[in-house]
């Protein structure tokens, strides 16, 4: 009856596949809300305060993004990069929700966002030695829209925001009311952002927070979200780990239109009816919601028990010089990529010229499968969407593809004798760790220990390995550390902390990284098309990346055959010609 009812709702697939009922209720749900969210006209200050430009913003950045995550749904590629997508909405959320409490106050933290990101990207530089001729642009890549030099008062005094951790502990420390309906017709929209709050405050929010976490670094338990008893490791999505996404980044695109309402009121369109606009998407939301919660099993939002303590981040004291880019030192719009997308397109045709069979010797290590798999899906999303209006979902797969290389390249790359079981372990502990945690964490936050476990359960056809972790284990490396020996036959091997700093820009949704993802040309401005930097930096890291996956799981899957060697060369020869003429535009290395 279920297959009857899915196939009847347009649940099969075209290679014959059904989709589950409450699967296909989901999707509809989700597109529901994207069309009505589609539907509200953007509108923009230019010449204002800088604090007004970036909240205006706010929103059509995160429905480009909620766009983005549900047409990867079910497209057979970039299972994992909606994760990376609704963890990036769940921050926004974070973020929003507080700034709509106290508009006045706490919208002028977005200049202080944006200047301590800047200071973040100098003390890299400066750390790792590296240089950038073309700083202003990076700081500054819109000129025109509104001063964003921060060489104000206005920028200097700007009080600062809570990170991501102390924006979560605050959130759960509040314990939001559970949603009234009651609220949905009285049109006042700090009444709907109390309600839209409520849905955030799902059971095991924690919990949930670390799968998002998961997906969006790319690592070995974000690529078995796409791990199903039919589908294909890497490019599909488990029907649980879909729901969780959608689910999270629903609740997490509407919160940010209501706070971006409470704190920009005069960027509303004065041809849309705020109160029965505003009414509907919540209640669309909410039917997300409900569909998502039938198929992930978590329980229905309420509110959650209070942390200990709310965890502070120190406070930078001192910015240094550079954040503050004189008005003469603005650089124009004027680069070019298409030579380095040239470069790609040879490296994608080499690429597509071999892929291992990784049963050909028999059964290969889930690890290798993914790493191989999982790369072919994420950089065939950088190239089936960097030139489209999906191109925001390039630069979180090539952030992903950056950073699980790192980490496949410390495991498997010239350890010394002895020293690779010790890696592996290592390795494989971390995530073991990982997934323990965040079971107890859905456990002690409202959601039943079987339907956590369920969560993190393969199928059948897997077999698992050993699920013990060592005592004393050591965590893996920092980013940074595997970042930098992943950069050492370059000139300057810091640029890929660098790189991944400033692609973390977008994925963190900062001020800054919202300013990368437009351009402003003859007094228009482009919505949805990312800074030639930006783009540069995206097409090289992730041929980079995927080189050193592709390559590396290559040789693993076929036995160290001189094919994969020989594929393997190929694509580091070509990945360097990429690299070669990217850093022509994003000016590292």
């Amino acid at each position: 009856m279920a297959v009857e009812q899915s196939v009847a709702a347009g649940g099969r697939r075209p290679d014959g596949r059904v989709t589950a009922a409450a699967t296909v209720r989901l999707r509809e749900a989700s597109r529901a809300l994207r069309a009505h969210l589609d539907a509200l006209p953007a509108e923009f200050h230019f010449g204002g305060p800088a604090d007004r430009f970036l909240a205006e913003s706010a929103f059509p950045f995160a429905r480009w993004r909620f766009d983005c995550a549900d047409s990867l749904i079910g497209s057979g590629i970039g299972g994992t990069v909606v994760g990376a997508l609704a963890r990036s909405l769940f921050e926004d959320g974070l973020r929003w929700q507080w700034i709509g409490q106290s508009p006045a106050e706490r919208r002028p933290t977005l200049l202080a966002g944006m200047l301590l990101e800047r200071d973040r990207i100098c003390s890299y530089l400066e750390e790792h030695e590296v240089s950038c001729l073309n700083l202003p642009r990076w700081f500054v890549p819109l000129s025109g829209v509104t001063d964003l030099t921060g060489r104000s008062l206005e920028w200097l005094s700007a009080p600062d925001a809570p990170d991501a951790d102390e924006l979560l502990d605050t959130f759960l420390a509040s314990s939001p009311a559970a949603p009234d309906p009651a609220k949905l017709t009285g049109g006042r929209v700090q009444d709907l952002l109390d309600t839209a709050r409520a849905m955030l405050a799902m059971s095991g929010l924690r919990g949930a927070v670390m799968v998002l976490g998961h997906a969006g670094h790319g690592n070995l338990l974000g690529l078995q979200s796409s791990v199903s008893a039919d589908g294909v490791p890497g490019h599909d999505l488990r029907a649980d780990h879909e729901a969780l996404f959608l689910h999270v980044a629903a609740v997490g695109v509407t919160v940010t239109l209501l706070g971006v309402c409470c704190a920009v009121p005069e960027c509303w369109p004065a041809e849309v009816d705020q109160a029965g606009f505003l009414g509907t998407a919540v209640q669309l939301t909410q039917e997300v919601v409900q569909a998502a919660n039938a198929v992930h099993g978590l329980g229905q939002a309420q509110p959650v028990s209070a942390p200990a303590k709310v965890r502070q981040h120190r406070r930078v004291s001192r910015l240094r010089p550079a954040v503050l880019v004189a008005a003469g030192d603005v650089l124009p719009d004027v680069a070019s990529v298409d030579g380095v997308i040239a470069a790609v397109t040879e490296y994608q045709t080499a690429v597509d010229s071999w892929c291992p069979d990784p049963w050909a010797h028999g059964d290969p290590k889930l690890a290798s499968v993914l790493a191989q798999a999982g790369a072919r899906s994420a950089f065939d999303t950088v190239m089936s969407t960097y030139d489209q209006h999906a191109a925001v979902s390039a630069v979180f797969a090539a952030r992903m593809l950056l950073e699980e290389a790192a980490r496949f390249t410390w495991l498997t790359h010239d350890p010394e004798d002895g020293t690779f079981l010790e890696r592996s372990k290592r390795y494989f502990d971390e995530f073991r760790a990982r997934k323990k945690k965040t079971i107890a964490l859905f456990a002690g936050n409202g959601v039943g220990l079987r339907a956590a476990k369920r969560l993190f359960e393969l199928p059948g056809n897997v077999v698992e390995g050993p699920d013990d972790v060592a005592k004393g284990r050591k965590p893996l490396p920092p980013i940074d550390q595997l970042l930098l020996a992943m950069g050492a036959p370059y000139p300057e091997p810091g640029w890929l902390p660098v790189a991944y700093s400033l692609l973390s820009q977008v994925t963190h949704s900062t001020p800054l990284g919202l300013t990368h993802m437009a351009r402003f040309l003859d007094g228009t401005l482009h919505a949805g098309e990312p800074s030639p930097e930006m783009l540069a930096l995206t097409l090289d890291t992730a041929c980079l990346a995927s080189a050193r996956l592709l390559g590396t799981s290559g040789l693993l899957l076929d036995q160290g055959s001189k094919t994969a060697q020989n594929y393997a060369l190929e694509l580091a020869r070509r990945a360097y010609a990429v690299h070669d003429a990217a850093r022509m535009v994003h000016w590292l290395d």
